[in-house]
């Protein structure tokens, strides 16, 4: 019998310097290839855009936004399946349209929040 994991997270590139922007935050997030980062980027404002209006991103659109992106299916979804595994989009199931739809969350920024706190009660105790 299988037992259910605990889904994986995302290592991260951590330096003494905080990331200046968002670029440089991307580039810790996609550190085994950083050239996915920029495409992560306009995708995120993509669906920060769609999220705006009032139809979000739909997840059956991935083919035609890699289309119009030049991108391969492959690419597509591992960048995707890195920025859900990092917190930063989720995958929310629409009753009214009865179709899935891809959102910003904000797990990302409270995971951060939850270790630095962890540390400052290290240093503290």
């Amino acid at each position: 019998m299988k037992l259910k994991t605990e889904r994986r997270g995302v290592d991260i590139r951590i330096s003494r310097e905080p990331p200046k922007n968002m670029d440089e935050l991307l580039t810790r997030v996609f550190w085994k290839d950083p050239k996915l980062a920029p495409i992560a980027k306009e995708f995120l404002n993509h669906v920060k855009g769609w999220g705006r209006s009032e139809s979000p991103y739909k997840v059956e659109e991935w083919d035609s936004y890699c289309i119009r992106k030049g991108l391969t299916q492959s690419r597509y979804h591992n960048m995707l399946k890195r920025l859900r595994m990092a917190g930063m989009i989720e995958k929310v199931y629409n009753k009214n349209l009865r179709k899935h739809e891809l959102h910003l969350t904000d797990r990302f920024s409270e995971s951060l929040a939850k270790m630095a706190r962890i540390w400052d009660d290290y240093c503290r105790s």
